[in-house]
């Protein structure tokens, strides 16, 4: 079977574009002898990224999960894309994880997606380390960073420090085994020397520091270090162990990918003090127990991402939370109610597979061609059901109505792109019923075009793309009464039914309310739900430019029927004329959707962004730094003034600016905007 549970380490390598994550990723397969050398990603042979996409954008576009074997443990790492456009893949390798390694620039330092990435962690309570990348470039410095870390509020502490910056960089000292580890030939790994003399009192000085900062990650040698006020390097090791697990406390290492430098310290680290599968507690759905991640008990686990490969297939990647999984073996989906059978189980190396016969809770496995499983799936027995708790993505902030030229290539498009959606949930496509549209949802501009662009080379299918049309709605300020006859005769029996109303506003977000107070049966109640559809019909066509009309209440007051020409039809025919009739006395107006909008920026671009916000008809609601010299807003903006925004956003700050959307809630628009909005629609008709 290989590995237990304890000697395993799923951690996610995340950070800004371009911090070196797949170089770093490279490196440590190359000492842990995966592969014969590290290859940089200019040349489009690296392990993590290999897909088409990506070795001609020469950036990670997926999450890559990639496994080794270093001092007695197995490591899974997920190498995680640094763009914000593809944070689902981010998401993914954080719910499998349970820790990560976070990669800084030496020269950058904090980025705008390093922050959003720590939030993200954050609200996991996620422990992670800090890998400082690019010590031999220039204007690199290791101890700026720490004090741009420590704005953070948590305390930092450094594993390893460098020897020299920039030009005079020449390795790292690890301050745990008190050990020099010189920059030495690419390809080769790093050996162990004694400190030189010119950097033994500042070795010395932090290795204190971290002595100290590490008997606070345990009560006993806490007790212990002011007792006596020193540890032993063992101790040392528990105390930074255990404080890691709590989140007390963020190790800090430094080095250069490319340079194949401080990268040994690091993989040690990761072995020994990394938190093991076997101590998380696996959250599940609401009303359900969390389930700790044990080799004992019946299988179970949690689908945490799908592939679909054109060899092998559809591909879900799952987390195994408890018992052992097995080749051969039976088990069941409860969201489908069937049961698995499960003919293979492979390891993933990048791109390829290897087929293995069983693997143990904590560890990460594929299963090919199990077409009804989807991301956030569970497997478990049909007799202990459980739920574990779904990925928490975030919701898509760039739309685009889309259309394929030819139209014979529409169902061909549409089959492709919910494919995509299969795979990628923070990729949505939507069929608008109102606007005749359909609209897909992505991360950015770069997110989808990605998508449009492997659709064609795929399927060589062309597209016309477009603003989407904004959901509108209409409402009324006011209350109003309406009286109704509908009568109709043509031979035989004729058609009659009246309706009399109050209409009055609801409360935003109650839609529609109705209540029947007609008295002495005026009206039957048999009549009613004709009436309700006939209402509802009247709603959805709206009245000052055909947007559905919402948060209305109706007080059906008093009727009169007729023993022979009414019918359920009737009704509805008078229901439907007469709230319209009720419309126009109470006030109609037009709502919009107001988007909760956070923008993160540089400093120097605050001004402009602000500008821009007020120009869009936003209101900012908080402002404030959030280290490093990056700003964070909120605001509430019309939909409509939003939906190029990733575009103005990316002008206004050289493609530095981020930000994350939410619907929030409508808002009525009325003067010269309400006039344009409904002349458009009129004129569209």
């Amino acid at each position: 079977m290989g590995y237990r549970t304890d000697a395993i380490r799923n951690i996610a390598v995340c950070g800004h574009v371009g911090t070196g994550k797949t170089s770093l990723v490279e490196q440590i397969l190359s000492n842990s002898g995966i592969i014969a050398k590290a290859e940089k990603v200019e040349t489009g042979r690296t392990i993590s990224d290999y897909t088409e996409e990506e070795i001609e954008k020469q950036m990670s576009i997926h999450t890559s999960l990639i496994h080794f074997n270093w001092e007695e443990h197995k490591i899974n790492l997920f190498d995680t894309p640094g763009a914000a456009d593809f944070v689902g893949e981010v998401v993914a390798s954080f719910r499998a994880a349970e820790s990560a390694v976070v990669l800084i620039g030496a020269r950058s330092s904090l980025q705008i997606e390093t922050i959003k990435l720590w939030r993200r962690l954050d609200n996991r309570d996620m422990p992670r380390v800090v890998f400082v990348n690019k010590m031999d470039k220039e204007r690199a410095d290791y101890f700026k960073v720490l004090a741009d870390l420590e704005g953070f509020k948590m305390n930092i502490i450094p594993i390893t420090i460098p020897m020299g910056q920039a030009e005079n960089f020449k390795g790292v000292i690890n301050l745990l085994d008190m050990k020099a580890y010189p920059k030495g030939s690419v390809g080769k790994k790093e050996n162990a020397e004694e400190i030189p003399e010119e950097y033994k009192a500042q070795a010395e000085e932090y290795h204190q520091k971290l002595i100290e900062q590490a008997a606070m990650g345990d009560d006993q040698l806490t007790e212990k270090y002011f007792d006596k006020d020193d540890l032993t390097i063992e101790e040392a090791i528990k105390g930074l162990s255990e404080g890691l697990f709590d989140n007390k406390f963020i190790p800090v290492f430094c080095g250069s990918a490319e340079e194949n430098s401080g990268i040994v310290p690091l993989m040690n680290f990761m072995a020994y003090e990394s938190p093991a599968p076997g101590r998380i507690e696996e959250p599940c759905k609401t009303g359900e127990s969390s389930v700790m991640v044990s080799s004992d008990g019946d299988f179970s686990a949690i689908v945490f991402k799908t592939s679909i490969d054109k060899f092998a297939g559809k591909m879900s990647f799952v987390k195994i939370i408890t018992g052992v999984l097995k080749a051969g073996m039976e088990s069941y989906d409860p969201r489908n109610d069937e049961k698995i059978r499960i003919n293979k189980v492979f390891f993933c190396e990048g791109k390829n597979l290897k087929e293995v016969n069983d693997v143990i809770a904590g560890d990460i496995a594929i299963l090919t061609k199990i077409d009804s499983l989807h991301t956030n799936d569970t497997l478990c027995p049909s007799d202990k059901i459980i739920h574990f708790k779904s990925l928490a993505l975030p919701h898509p902030v760039y739309n685009l109505a889309i259309s394929a030229k030819n139209k014979k290539d529409e169902d061909k498009l549409s089959d492709l792109l919910h494919r995509v959606a299969e795979q990628d949930l923070t990729f949505f496509i939507k069929y608008n019923e109102e606007t005749h549209e359909t609209v897909i949802s992505g991360m950015g501009e770069l997110h989808i075009i990605t998508i449009l662009e492997k659709i064609f080379k795929e399927a060589k299918i062309e597209v016309d793309t477009k603003v989407p049309q904004i959901p509108y709605r209409e409402t009324i300020m006011s209350n109003a009464e309406a009286e109704y006859t509908h009568k109709k005769q043509s031979g035989g029996h004729g058609q009659y039914g009246r309706v009399s109303m109050r209409i009055h506003p609801l409360e935003r977000g109650q839609n529609f309310l109705m209540s029947n107070d007609v008295k002495g049966g005026s009206i039957s109640k048999g009549y009613m739900p004709g009436i309700e559809k006939g209402l509802l019909e009247g709603m959805q066509e709206g009245f000052l430019a055909g947007y559905p009309m919402v948060d209305v209440g109706v007080s059906i007051y008093d009727g009169k029927e007729h023993p022979v020409d009414s019918s359920e039809m009737a009704f509805k025919l008078a229901a439907k004329n007469g709230i319209k009739t009720a419309f126009e006395k109470a006030k109609p107006t037009l709502l919009e959707p107001v988007m909760e909008l956070t923008v993160f920026v540089e400093n120097k671009y605050l001004g402009d962004v602000l500008s821009d916000l007020s120009t869009k008809r936003g209101r900012v609601l908080d402002q404030g730094p959030m280290g490093s010299g990056i700003q964070s807003i909120k605001a509430q903006v019309p939909q409509a003034e939003l939906m190029r925004y990733s575009i103005d956003l990316k002008s206004m700050t050289s493609g530095t600016g981020a930000f994350e959307l939410e619907f929030s809630h409508y808002d009525p628009v009325g003067g010269k905007t309400a006039q344009d909005i409904i002349k458009a629609r009129n004129t569209s008709e």
